[in-house]
């Protein structure tokens, strides 16, 4: 479990501190401030080896597709580090200095390996099929998460499976009519209705993301010892589809899973806030980071465990501005109605 992630001189952060929730993570600010670097730092933190100096190449430029990692400095300074800090119980730590003219990152660890699971923004079914094999032997323009995830939905099922998890199994099965499974190195969708599957590419990319978490946990990927980074889990959801998404995650979190994403979506971040104050339900542990420029143009981080006590949500000021000028269109148009 990723309890604390400390940023310096790198990229868009001059000098941040992450203090993560056991539970529920939301990243949410606008494009530039920087919060899929922050998943990804946290998804680097856990490469586990020991004490070593190691070329940078394995660990940071292929996440952020960069040639060299002094690219990933901040204007007009001459280093970055970045640490991270696990829980008590995994007992360590990660720090990463990267000189500005230097071809060798220092990357120093400290523990045991800890388990994690990134799932980008675009999905991957669709394009599993031979993906890593062209991607270990070809230059293309795809970060390590892809490859990562692709390894990890490849694995067998599970032969038995946590009660608790079997629930959140049957939710994303409601939700997606069905489930999937792999044939000739190619994932379909299997409808309730029917054992014939359906090529993957055939079915609808949203809810292609929630085969994908059903994959991670059927097969033992995704448990409560392991974190999932996940970026913008909204992406080609509808707003009913999202809804159901969001009570899954929070039947996670509330099992003991640590999730950490970055969002656009003020519909996401309003139904985590009612989910988390159900009162039925066993309490959800659940922060906000709210990420924006600064006057210096550094990125700035406001903490909150309730939404509405973040001062600065990006989505709501511009959601509210779109609202009072639909009003006014919609009152104009009734006045020349008349």
């Amino acid at each position: 479990m990723l309890t604390r992630l400390h940023l310096q001189n790198f990229t868009v952060f001059a000098d941040a501190d992450f203090e993560f929730s056991p539970g529920l993570n939301v990243l949410v600010g606008t494009n530039g401030t920087g919060k899929s670097h922050v998943l990804k730092v946290g998804y680097a933190m856990w490469d586990g080896v020991p004490p070593i100096d190691v070329p940078h190449e394995r660990y940071l430029e292929p996440l952020f597709l960069v040639k060299d990692t002094s690219h990933l400095i901040r204007r007009d300074a001459e280093w970055a580090l970045v640490s991270g800090w696990r829980s008590e119980h995994d007992g360590s730590s990660v720090h990463i200095k990267i000189p500005v003219q230097s071809k060798t990152t220092s990357v120093h660890y400290a523990g045991r390996t800890s388990r994690r699971i990134f799932i980008p923004s675009k999905e991957v079914l669709s394009f599993y099929k031979g993906f890593v094999s062209v991607y270990d032997y070809r230059e293309i323009a795809f970060d390590s998460t892809y490859p990562d995830l692709c390894r990890r939905l490849g694995l067998p099922l599970l032969r038995q499976l946590d009660a608790q998890i079997v629930d959140v199994l049957t939710a994303l099965e409601t939700a997606m009519g069905g489930t999937i499974r792999i044939e000739d190195e190619e994932f379909l969708f299997i409808p309730d209705d029917s054992r014939t599957g359906l090529v993957i590419n055939l079915y609808a990319e949203g809810l292609r993301k929630f085969g994908t978490l059903w994959q991670l946990l059927r097969n033992g990927s995704l448990t409560p010892e392991t974190t999932l980074f996940w970026d913008e889990p909204e992406a080609n959801l509808n707003p009913a589809l999202l809804k159901k998404l969001a009570a899954v995650l929070a039947a996670l979190a509330r099992q003991g899973f640590q999730i950490i994403l970055a969002t656009h979506s003020l519909f996401l971040l309003k139904e985590l806030h009612i989910l988390s104050r159900d009162k039925q339900e066993k309490a959800l542990p659940i922060r906000y980071f709210g990420l924006s420029a600064g006057p210096d143009g550094a990125t700035q981080v406001d903490v909150a465990d309730e939404l509405p006590m973040l001062p600065t949500i990006a989505a709501l000021d511009a959601e509210v501005q779109q609202s009072g000028e639909y009003l006014t269109l919609a009152n104009d148009d009734d006045d020349y109605a008349d």
